[in-house]
């Protein structure tokens, strides 16, 4: 029977060596590739987050109006952005959806306003229709107005008075007002009030066999322009106001009479015993303004006299 050798045997009591052993520690994944959406912006909102808000907004609001999903969710990215790095407390999602609905029902309203159209049960037609229409929806010029406002012109011309053609041509060969009332020999109101009989002679040809329609709209030829806009005149508001909350109070009540004298002056004469009423004569006040003016300066009370 052979012997073991022991030395050759391993010892399990002794501690591993750990350069010896294989390495099973789990591999880190590698990093992936930044993306920017999903960083937090303002109170740890992301892009993606703001998006999925917009879009969602766009899909869940209430709206009579043919704006377009992309419109819709653009109006609701711009107010819930704008809010998000306006307000000071962190909103919560119902509040920036919320503002959403809000932006797009507005941007539908406006878009109504602007293609004329008054959405509802029972859609109806603004006056902006016709000019939208017209003019924004219409690619090239319609040569419809011009054609039947020649047309037009040519038949109601030789059946209008005499003395309407001249009224009419004067004012179209002056462009003024004041010139074409000289023109035809008459005053200026005199002429508006003639000029206007013949618009109205006018147009009853152009309605024929129609209710005629008034004259309508504001001439200025021969006026100054005016240089007066929305923008000015929003601008002209601010400085007023801005100007009113600098100015200082204006104190209230009538206005203090100067006699020339100062208070001290006549409550050392009040003091010295000279009669109320005396000083009040001398002054030209009455009592009771003497003794208003003078009671901060006495140094004893004394009684009115």
């Amino acid at each position: 029977m052979t012997t073991p050798d022991l030395d050759a045997m391993p010892n399990l009591d002794a501690e591993p060596d750990p350069s010896a052993m294989p390495d099973t520690t789990p591999a880190a994944p590698a990093p992936g590739p930044f993306d920017p959406r999903h960083e937090p912006l303002r109170f740890g909102y992301t892009l993606t987050e703001l998006d999925d808000i917009a879009a969602t907004a766009a899909a869940t609001v209430h709206h009579r109006s043919h704006l377009n999903r992309d419109i819709r969710v653009q109006a609701a990215w711009e107010a819930i952005t704008t809010h998000l790095y306006a307000t000071d407390q962190a909103p919560t999602r119902h509040t920036l959806l919320t503002l959403a609905w809000t932006a797009i029902r507005h941007e539908a309203r406006a878009d109504c306003t602007f293609r004329g159209w008054q959405p509802g049960y029972h859609a109806t037609t603004r006056p902006g229709f016709e000019r939208y229409w017209a003019l924004a929806a219409n690619p090239h010029p319609n040569p419809e107005a011009a054609v039947v406002d020649r047309l037009a012109l040519a038949q109601i011309w030789p059946r209008l008075r005499p003395r309407h053609r001249q009224l009419l041509l004067a004012l179209a060969a002056h462009d003024d007002y004041t010139q074409a009332a000289q023109a035809v020999g008459l005053k200026y109101h005199s002429y508006l009030s003639a000029l206007s009989r013949a618009r109205r002679a006018f147009l009853a040809l152009w309605h024929e066999h129609e209710t005629p329609s008034r004259p309508w709209g504001h001439d200025v030829r021969g006026k100054q322009p005016t240089t007066r806009t929305v923008t000015g005149t929003v601008l002209r508001l601010r400085q007023r106001r801005k100007a009113q909350r600098t100015t200082p109070p204006q104190p209230s009540g009538r206005r203090r009479k100067d006699i020339g004298i100062p208070d001290t002056e006549l409550a050392r004469r009040y003091q010295a015993g000279e009669p109320l009423a005396a000083i009040a004569r001398s002054v030209g006040l009455s009592k009771t303004t003497v003794h208003t003016r003078i009671q901060p300066h006495l140094t004893r009370p004394h009684p009115q006299n």
